[in-house]
């Protein structure tokens, strides 16, 4: 049985894979640091099986929000403190947007997907037609953004002018299934936030340092 979360963004995604699969999203207007877990709870609850009946958790691990990536990780440890026979899949958020492109076949050839940093920054990586990483990922400002030449996706309502990929449950569920299938699992320790860069406060220690 394999519990799905991506807290990556504003609109969180859970899903609960046995026989069947039990999906909820919690919309961009709920906290997910409170409603995260008592949704679990009720996916384990419609299931009718126990939380130690988990054997998979494949997290999400970003890049994304830095305080959700933070809420997927500490859940995921939770459940890994309680069951030590847990296996962990690590998702990259841009891979998934890459396997639904690629899934739709909305690319005939190479493209790039891309999540809003903010103050003039992106998330990207760049993947061939059938959603495979050829470039590692990274940061980029909004010059070298600008100068991309393949096609260029982003998640709904995240970045204006890019075509749009919408992040559902059935190709979460579906790309973890994936990666469960090809082993690609983490131990505990491995489960760790793809930030792709210094949080804020992290920024403004190594400016200040640099100014000493």
């Amino acid at each position: 049985m394999m519990l799905v979360i991506n807290t990556a963004f504003k609109t969180a995604n859970l899903a609960l894979v046995t026989d069947k699969t039990y999906a909820f999203d919690i919309d961009s207007n709920s906290k997910h640091s409170e409603n995260v877990l008592p949704t679990i709870e009720k996916l384990v609850e419609e299931a009718h099986i126990d939380v130690v009946d988990i054997d998979t958790v494949a997290l999400v691990t970003g890049p994304g929000s830095f305080t959700g990536l933070r809420i997927g990780a500490a859940i995921a440890r939770a459940l890994g403190s309680v069951n030590k026979k847990i296996k962990f899949i690590s998702l990259s958020s841009l891979s998934l947007m890459a396997y639904i492109i690629a899934k739709q076949k909305l690319a005939k050839g190479d493209f790039v997907c891309a999540i809003n940093a903010l103050s003039g920054l992106y998330f990207v990586g760049t993947y061939d037609k059938n959603g495979i990483n050829i470039e590692e990922e990274k940061m980029i400002d909004n010059a070298s953004f600008e100068k991309i030449t393949f096609p260029k996706f982003a998640f709904e309502g995240d970045i204006d002018g890019l075509q749009s990929v919408i992040c559902d449950n059935e190709s979460l569920v579906e790309y973890a299934k994936s990666q469960q299938k090809a082993k690609h699992f983490v131990t505990l320790d491995e489960l760790l936030p793809r930030y792709l860069r210094l949080s804020q406060a992290e920024d403004n220690l190594l400016k200040k340092s640099k100014k000493v």
